[in-house]
């Protein structure tokens, strides 16, 4: 048997033995998931930030000015700072075209916060990516990848969101 050394790994041959020394263990990089959401404390705020994801491979913009999620340097939204545990929702955000029938769905998507709870009608579907203790920074995800999304609309019946990981 003949291997030849290389980079990260010795190999030794003795009295028909054979021995293969790792030197270091292989580290799989974990990345965090499309639409986690990340918040960090700037002076007596709260920021959030969003790793990039996509809706029916549109990426979504957020802040003001809107701006895609994977520009750089990435966009922030600026969620306050409480003193008593008050929630703040991030959603994904989702118009329906104005034109067309079918209308496009979704159509310029982004990324917004607010501390209601957010109800889909007619126009406009709303997916919530997390939500946000903006006393403590504390994140609870609520998605897990990007998106594909589906809006059904029969007559003058209300218009019925559905949405699944890619």
């Amino acid at each position: 048997m003949s291997i030849q050394p290389g980079v990260g790994y010795t190999f030794t041959n003795t009295g028909g033995a054979f021995a293969l020394v790792i030197d270091e263990p292989w580290v799989y990089q974990t990345q965090p998931h499309p639409f986690k959401v990340f918040c960090s404390k700037v002076g007596s705020d709260y920021i959030v930030r969003v790793v990039p994801g996509t809706i029916n491979n549109i990426e979504p913009k957020m802040g003001s000015p809107a701006t895609q999620l994977s520009a750089v340097p990435a966009p922030t939204l600026n969620i306050g700072n409480s003193g008593s545990p008050t929630t703040v929702y991030i959603y994904l955000q989702m118009p329906v075209g104005s034109t067309g029938t079918p209308p496009p769905f979704p159509s310029n998507p982004i990324v917004i916060h607010d501390t209601s709870p957010q109800t889909s009608t007619n126009s406009t579907a709303y997916l919530q990516l997390a939500s946000v203790d903006n006393s403590t920074g504390t994140v609870s995800q609520s998605v897990s990848g990007s998106q594909w999304g589906e809006r059904y609309k029969c007559g003058t019946n209300d218009a019925v969101y559905y949405f699944g990981l890619v």
